[in-house]
């Protein structure tokens, strides 16, 4: 059977030929654009989210330095054919590729026939944590999750609540664990828990929404359900059900801060059949209860 073409069934949602966030203006070289700011450096940060965005892109579109000169350029490519050029060999930019472009680097990113991306830049130094100061180019497929932080960053930028520079830093970090998640970055350090319980936290994350069963997560470990629960107790001081619980409730924080939902609508996403039980459940374990949360 001939591979699944991706970039055939995983295109950006259609945009309104119009948009921006600047009184509805948009620049001649775009159909669409969205975009949020954050002004200032915050205090004690070396770098900070400064923009964040989504642009359809005219035919005939040219970014080139020294436009943004300062910041380091962040581009996630959804759709169109594109070029890429600097201090060297031209290379092709593909849907699903990140392209990463330093400060006071000398470049052209072009697309003769338009294209669309999400973008953001980092005011401030380069991170060390994106290793050698070079444009580099990650291909990562059309990933949902990459394209919900880039979103959220965004959002966040434009709404700029209280703490929203810390809050598009934190989103920005779980960018760029996707990113090494997705690409096979090799892992510096060993996780300190025994094997059965780190493959059994990170099956209970990912299967948030779904029933807790003590034989399936056993089974995705490797060991009896007894023997786990005896680990979970040793290492985490509670069973794997009541970790799973908080799991959810975890997931439910964040659903509630990101924009005002119905109680039973976050019930139900994070895999509650009743908004009572979820909300006892969710003022057990964080404190209040979920209609004050995020208030």
């Amino acid at each position: 059977m001939d591979p699944v073409d991706k970039t055939a069934i995983l295109l950006p949602p259609k945009r309104p030929i119009s948009g921006g966030t600047n009184d509805g203006a948009r620049p001649r070289r775009y159909d669409y654009w969205r975009t949020g700011y954050c002004d200032h450096r915050p205090q004690g940060g070396g770098f900070w989210v400064a923009q964040a965005g989504e642009y359809h892109c005219k035919p005939a579109y040219v970014s080139r330095y020294p436009e943004h000169r300062e910041q380091t350029q962040f581009f996630y490519h959804l759709a169109g054919n594109a070029t890429f050029s600097g201090r060297g060999p031209a290379r092709q930019v593909r849907v699903g590729d990140l392209l990463i472009i330093p400060p006071d680097h000398i470049y052209r990113y072009r697309a003769p026939q338009g294209m669309k991306y999400d973008w953001f830049a980092l005011g401030g130094r380069w991170p060390q944590l994106l290793g050698e100061k070079a444009p580099s180019i990650t291909p990562l497929d059309y990933d949902p999750e990459i394209v919900r932080c880039l979103v959220e960053m965004r959002e966040i930028l434009i709404l700029q609540q209280s703490g929203y520079t810390l809050r598009a830093i934190g989103v920005f970090y779980q960018l760029l664990a996707r990113r090494d998640e997705i690409a096979g970055t090799p892992v510096e350090a060993e996780s300190v828990y025994p094997a059965a319980v780190h493959d059994a936290i990170v099956y209970l994350q990912q299967n948030y929404a779904e029933p807790f069963s003590a034989t399936e997560t056993a089974a995705a470990t490797g060991v009896s359900p007894s023997y786990l629960r005896a680990l979970f107790a040793k290492w985490l001081g509670e069973p794997p059900r009541r970790f799973h619980l908080r799991c959810r409730i975890d997931k439910a924080r964040q659903l509630l801060t990101e924009r005002p939902r119905s109680i039973s609508g976050v019930a139900f996403e994070v895999g509650f059949s009743q908004a009572g039980h979820f909300s006892r459940i969710f003022k057990q374990i964080a404190g209040i209860p979920p209609s004050h949360y995020g208030k």
